[in-house]
C-alpha cells in the first residue's frame, strides 16, 4: 500500500524534533545568528567588530546548517520501509 503522507509533512516531522537537545542547539544557532545580523543592520559597527560580528554571524549560521544536516540525516526513513514490492526475508522464506 503506498503511502498518501503529504510530502512537505513528512519534511516537517523530519526537521521538528523538539525532544531532541540537537534541535534545539540548532535553533538555538539560527536565533543567534539572526540576532547577530539584525546588531551588524542596527548598530554599523566599523573596523574590526565588523569583522569580528560578520565571522561570528557565520559561523552561527554553518553550525545551525551543519546541526540541521545531521538531523535530516539521522531521521531519514529506512529506504525498504513502506515498499509494498520489497519482501523482508522471512516473507521470503514463506515461499
Amino acid at each position: 500500500m503506498p503511502s498518501t503522507e503529504n510530502p512537505l509533512h513528512r519534511a516537517f516531522t523530519r526537521l521538528w524534533q523538539p525532544r531532541r537537545p540537537l534541535f534545539w542547539l540548532m535553533v538555538a544557532f539560527n536565533a543567534l545568528s539572526s540576532v547577530l545580523a539584525w546588531m551588524l543592520h542596527l548598530l554599523q559597527p566599523t573596523g574590526g567588530l565588523l569583522v569580528a560580528l560578520t565571522l561570528i554571524a557565520l559561523a552561527n549560521v554553518f553550525m545551525g546548517w551543519w546541526l540541521l544536516s545531521i538531523l535530516w540525516r539521522e531521521s531519514a526513513p529506512s529506504p525498504l520501509s513502506g515498499d509494498p514490492h520489497v519482501q523482508s526475508p522471512a516473507r521470503q522464506q514463506d515461499r
